[in-house]
């Protein structure tokens, strides 16, 4: 598609973001003054053929979801290809955080709590994301929004993704264990991977590093991350915080960002 292209009424922009498995235009409709962006899969030959189903995934998920941590969507469509028109969000995701780690524990703790807040509040919708990361987590004014959901497994849906696929799909150094050997509803994998996350920002290395092949990302199942050791910028909270929720067996973590996991 090409600058200018109209797709269900909004006409193409520029190109904000190439992601692996979608791609980002600015768009406009003449009925919608708010600004927006148009969500198009990668359909090129050879591109991964994950991208359109998780695409549909994301479809399907996208407006059922409310609230302030989560885009607005503003449509869906089909032709001349699948898309989603949302609001454009004024923020910036935390991925540039991890040019500059470590960072402050109390720093780290606070935003996790706030990145909880944000889980907790799609958990009580019924999905869990499965794919938690810095380029997916966007703060503004003072409150994170969660962003791409295609690979998201709603309870009342069916979930293509299971029903496709038989490798896991998610993103590496913050996959849970259950994630890594198929299971995708438990909202625990979440809060895996937000601890994974927290550990890294508050020492500076991915617990469980960034595996490539399934027989690295299987270790975490039996594997427990060493206790992080601090570095003097970090220092002075609890060292255990982000291990806890980094555990690999689900009845050791909290279940959901709201309801303590049972023992």
């Amino acid at each position: 598609m090409n600058l200018g292209d109209v797709i269900g009424g909004f006409t193409l922009g520029e190109v904000v973001h190439r992601g692996g498995m979608a791609i980002l235009r600015a768009a406009t409709h003449p009925e919608l003054d708010v600004p927006l962006l148009l969500k198009l899969p990668r359909l090129s030959e050879g591109e991964d053929p994950a991208a359109i189903v998780s695409f549909e995934m994301e479809q399907m998920i996208l407006p059922r979801l409310t609230g302030p941590h989560m885009p607005r969507c503003l449509g869906v469509g089909h032709d001349p290809l699948p898309w989603i028109a949302m609001e454009r969000i004024q923020g910036q995701s935390l991925l540039p955080m991890i040019e500059a780690l470590p960072r402050p524990i109390e720093e780290v703790v606070e935003l996790g709590a706030t990145i909880a807040e944000a889980l907790c509040a799609l958990h009580r919708q019924g999905v869990v994301h499965l794919d938690v990361k810095p380029s997916n987590l966007m703060q503004v004014d003072g409150r994170i929004i969660l962003l791409d959901f295609g690979l998201s497994r709603h309870a009342q849906l069916p979930d293509l993704m299971e029903e496709e696929f038989r490798l896991p799909y998610g993103t590496a150094p913050y996959m849970a264990p259950e994630q890594v050997i198929g299971i995708r509803g438990d909202p625990a994998s979440d809060l895996f991977a937000l601890a994974t996350m927290m550990y890294f920002f508050v020492t500076g290395r991915r617990p469980f590093g960034d595996p490539q092949r399934l027989s690295g990302l299987k270790r975490r199942l039996w594997w427990d991350p060493p206790p992080p050791r601090l570095p003097p910028l970090a220092a002075g909270g609890d060292p255990a915080q982000p291990r806890s929720g980094a555990r690999k067996a689900p009845p050791h973590r909290r279940a959901t960002g709201f309801r303590p996991a049972p023992f």
